[in-house]
């Protein structure tokens, strides 16, 4: 709410000869009716205690203040307009009690989010700790950066699962070549021993080029392990094969 008139201009009018205050007997009526208007008290003797001007409390009605702003006015500028208004329009005055205006009261139009929050717990934390330049600067920074980190958040959360699964793929195509080698010793453990242990040694010089981080350590070491049993059962089914 703020004041329709100065107490100065509303003084000089009720000096005039001839003019006088209308009261109005349904002034709770119109206040409930037009909810842009606002009930103003002026005080007995307010105007000139020694002459007890006015004589008696006079019962005012005045229209509210609104400030209207876009729907899209950044929140920054809306908290120093609020601010700037409180501080030259928010002092107690005969028309009004300190704090009166603003204050958060909807009419025609809803009440902003930015200005029930400013109402609420006053400006944001930024630029009630930096300068304005300063604060407005982090916050556009933070505008960019908030939605980036939001989406890099399931992308880093991957990344380990994709590195472990690069690993695991490493380790997976020599067991796939030895797989195969088995395969083949049950076959041809006789035939082509030398060929079977050219390629079982080229597996194993595989397995040990790997670079593997020491989370892996025991799937390497078991991988050895598959290798040398694997070379020990190509040894024994070629040995039987050959007796007579």
């Amino acid at each position: 709410m703020g004041d329709s008139a100065s107490p100065r201009v509303i003084r000089s009018i009720i000096e005039r000869p001839g003019v006088h205050v209308m009261q109005l007997s349904q002034l709770e009526a119109y206040l409930r009716k037009y909810q842009d208007l606002d009930r103003v008290v002026i005080p007995m003797g307010s105007f000139d205690l020694g002459k007890n001007m006015p004589a008696g409390d006079l019962d005012l009605v005045a229209s509210s203040v609104e400030l209207v702003a876009r729907a899209d006015l950044h929140p920054a500028i809306s908290d120093l307009l609020l601010e700037t208004m409180r501080e030259v329009h928010g002092r107690p005055s005969l028309l009004q009690r300190a704090g009166d205006f603003p204050t958060a009261r909807e009419h025609d139009l809803p009440l902003s989010a930015d200005a029930k929050r400013y109402y609420q717990s006053g400006k944001r934390w930024l630029y009630r700790e930096l300068p304005f330049w300063a604060a407005s600067l982090a916050d556009r920074f933070l505008m960019v950066l908030l939605p980036l980190v939001l989406l890099l958040v399931p992308v880093f959360k991957l990344i380990p699962t994709i590195y472990t699964w690069r690993i695991k793929q490493r380790l997976y195509r020599v067991y796939g070549a030895l797989l195969t080698l088995e395969r083949d010793v049950v076959d041809h453990a006789a035939e082509d021993r030398g060929a079977l242990l050219g390629r079982l040694d080229a597996i194993e010089r595989r397995a040990e080029a790997l670079k593997l981080p020491v989370t892996f350590a025991d799937q390497f070491y078991v991988l050895r392990d598959h290798i040398a049993g694997v070379r020990r059962r190509l040894m024994t089914l070629a040995a039987e094969r050959q007796l007579p």
